[in-house]
């Protein structure tokens, strides 16, 4: 599966908007600006990169539009791995250790059950920014 700009942009914007959305509604709620900013760069680099490898199989019809299960469990298993990744990481700048998140397992858990909702969001914008003439 070659990886070209045209098949990975769509994923890579999406997850990228996403992440450093997270990192907006940090800063709303209170949170220094550097907290928030690597909040958001923190996620916004897993997502970017989990949502490029999205794109790239769909355009490579390994995943195909219009089929909701096959997305919903790339994402089941994706997101959680952003959501870990954004946790350590954020710690590992923020407090300069590694650390996991209490209770690893409920962790991934939760963000197991979050991910449908990222999901059907993710494919909804997805279908949109979908190229012309690409495979649906």
């Amino acid at each position: 599966m070659p990886f070209s700009s045209r098949t990975s942009a769509p994923g890579l914007v999406i997850g990228a908007v996403a992440g450093l959305f997270a990192g907006v509604l940090v800063l709303a709620g209170g949170a220094p600006p550097g907290w928030a900013a690597v909040t958001g760069l923190m996620l916004a680099l897993p997502l970017a990169t989990l949502g490029a490898g999205y794109s790239v199989m769909r355009e490579h019809g390994v995943l195909r539009g219009g089929a909701f299960a096959p997305v919903a469990l790339y994402w089941v298993i994706a997101f959680p791995i952003a959501r870990l990744v954004q946790d350590v990481g954020t710690r590992l700048v923020l407090d300069e250790r590694f650390d996991w998140p209490p209770q690893p397992l409920a962790f991934l858990a939760y963000q197991a059950l979050i991910s449908v909702g990222f999901a059907i969001g993710f494919v909804w914008v997805h279908e949109r920014l979908l190229p012309r003439g690409a495979p649906r």
